[in-house]
């Protein structure tokens, strides 16, 4: 009988502390379960916190980007005003001028040559002898055209061609002479065969790659209201020419090495090469190009004494603008098939 009574409080006793187990179970659950809701709860919070940030961080970098880009505008129309102020300088031309007897006399052959013999010459007939012509000859007006070609192909073209031919001489002298006058020399180092062939070589590079970047400005020219276009290719390519004869005295810089320069300081070569281009852009070709080669020595003298100046401020317009790009491809693409050809031919003989 003790027995008994001893199992059944053994039994009672048993079950009271698997209740009790069971209550404790039930409010570890749900104090985990607490927890865990506070821990959502708290990273809720912190992912809206840094929602929020980024949301506020996001929202000051949309305001920044206007004064950025504002920025960076009001940097590009300075260094087009000090390319604009450097060509300008034409009482400091002129005094380099005066300062050597060689840069006033082949200064002089331009104008004698550009200026009075195939300007003067030409503004003679086309305003004068035509007219005059066409008064004397109107009963006759396909002999009044005839005079025209005959002047044109007898005259007017061969002394154009002959003057270029002349010209592309003076200008090298006259680089060369401004340069020495400025104090510059050559530091490259001395003279070898390599470098005198990859100079040979950058030359041809040169005239390829400009003939073909006078050709698109041309294909460009034709198309409807794209003068403006026309208008900042053509004075890229004027600045390029001023400062190229300074660039390849020196000696130190490769063809692409060149444009990769001129291409990372195209604010202010645009602003350099604009007055340059306004003085001969909008005349007719004949006269544009006399034009064009009285004042061309002069911004070929103020080019060396020039330091231009590298946008820095991020924006809308990038640091350097790929102006030779299209004319680069084409070139490379017509040797590439000009040196296939010749290997073709070679194989074939």
């Amino acid at each position: 009988m003790s027995k008994v009574i001893t199992e059944q409080q053994d039994i009672s006793s048993s079950d009271h502390n698997n209740n009790s187990n069971s209550n404790n179970n039930n409010i570890n659950k749900e104090n985990e379960q607490k927890q865990q809701q506070l821990l959502s709860s708290s990273i809720g919070s912190e992912i809206s916190d840094s929602s929020d940030s980024s949301f506020i961080s996001s929202r000051i970098d949309d305001k920044d980007k206007p004064v950025e880009i504002v920025g960076q505008l009001i940097e590009v129309l300075q260094l087009i005003y000090l390319g604009v102020r450097d060509s300008f300088k034409v009482m400091l031309a002129f005094k380099i001028l005066l300062h050597s007897k060689s840069l006033k006399r082949l200064y002089y052959n331009c104008i004698l040559l550009n200026g009075i013999i195939f300007l003067g010459s030409y503004l003679v007939y086309l305003y004068w002898a035509h007219p005059t012509l066409e008064y004397l000859l109107s009963q006759f007006p396909t002999l009044s055209n005839i005079f025209s070609i005959i002047y044109c192909l007898l005259w007017v073209y061969p002394v154009y061609i002959f003057s270029m031919v002349l010209n592309s001489k003076w200008y090298t002298e006259i680089a060369a002479e401004a340069f020495r006058i400025s104090g510059f020399r050559n530091t490259g180092g001395p003279a070898s065969v390599n470098r005198l062939l990859s100079s040979i070589v950058d030359e041809i590079y040169r005239n390829l790659m400009f003939g073909v970047f006078l050709v698109l400005s041309v294909i460009i020219a034709f198309i409807p209201y794209t003068s403006l276009i026309n208008f900042v290719l053509i004075t890229w390519l004027y600045s390029f020419w001023c400062f190229d004869y300074k660039w390849i005295l020196r000696g130190k810089w490769s063809l692409m090495q060149r444009l990769t320069y001129f291409e990372s300081h195209w604010a202010y070569m645009f602003g350099y090469g604009a007055v340059f281009t306004l003085a001969s852009f909008f005349f007719p070709l004949l006269i544009g190009n006399a034009i064009f080669s009285l004042l061309y020595p002069m911004f070929i003298i103020l080019s060396v004494g020039a330091k231009p100046i590298k946008m820095t401020k991020k924006g809308l317009l990038p640091k350097q603008i790929p102006i030779f790009y299209a004319s680069e491809k084409i070139v490379n693409v017509l040797l590439k098939s000009f040196i296939l050809k010749k290997q073709q031919q070679q194989k074939q003989n």
